[in-house]
């Protein structure tokens, strides 16, 4: 047929690379590529179940789907979670639908850096030195504790992502960013409140969004 309607379910963990387990952010990227390049297919679905995960897979994923959201539409359906990752990706959709226990938001940013020189020394009975070119290069080896201007660029680092994050929000949603702000930081919503605060267009299931999908093919 020379119409079609296309469904990419992003299921799972959004992790950098080429992982098949996950939503994976090159293999995504390329899929959807694909899809966009299809002149067969005149509407899509992004049918997402995910929790979120890596910041760079999220935004190689949002890239694409904007690339596409430029020469056909995007309809979003959630499934039992859409939070994190899991918007950032598809709070550009022209429409969202979402059930009312979807959990959904999340619209924030944390990151983690062990420490686990404590773990080497105590168990493995190992003492590690390291030897640098500059007093930092070693921050991420996770063999020492962070100092206080490592920690004040990592904070200043998970600010400028929230910054984005809550700005994607608000162009997709067409929501103030100070709006934005105040329903994220980090909190999650079910899907029923996600509908009265505007981050979703409507309650349904998939069928409900194939069905709308349909209409604007």
């Amino acid at each position: 047929t020379k119409n079609r309607l296309a469904i990419i379910y992003a299921d799972g963990e959004i992790v950098d690379g080429e992982n098949f387990e996950n939503i994976s952010g090159d293999r995504f990227a390329r899929i959807i590529a694909q899809v966009r390049e299809d002149s067969t297919i005149k509407a899509v679905v992004l049918r997402v179940n995910s929790p979120g995960g890596s910041v760079l897979a999220s935004e190689k994923i949002k890239s694409e789907l904007d690339l596409m959201k430029g020469v056909k539409p995007i309809i979003a359906s959630y499934g039992d979670y859409a939070a994190s990752g899991g918007y950032w990706i598809s709070a550009n959709s022209d429409k969202i639908f979402a059930s009312p226990t979807t959990l959904t938001g999340s619209i924030g940013v944390f990151s983690l850096i062990p420490d686990l020189s404590d773990v080497a020394r105590k168990l493995a009975h190992v003492n590690i030195v390291s030897v640098k070119s500059n007093k930092h290069a070693d921050m991420y080896s996770m063999t020492r504790a962070l100092d206080s201007e490592e920690r004040s660029y990592m904070q200043k680092s998970v600010e400028s992502v929230y910054s984005k994050f809550v700005n994607i929000v608000s162009k997709g949603r067409e929501l103030e960013p100070s709006y934005v702000d105040g329903i994220a930081q980090g909190r999650v919503w079910a899907g029923a409140d996600a509908l009265r605060i505007g981050l979703v267009d409507e309650m349904g299931i998939l069928e409900d969004a194939l069905a709308y999908a349909a209409l604007c093919a």
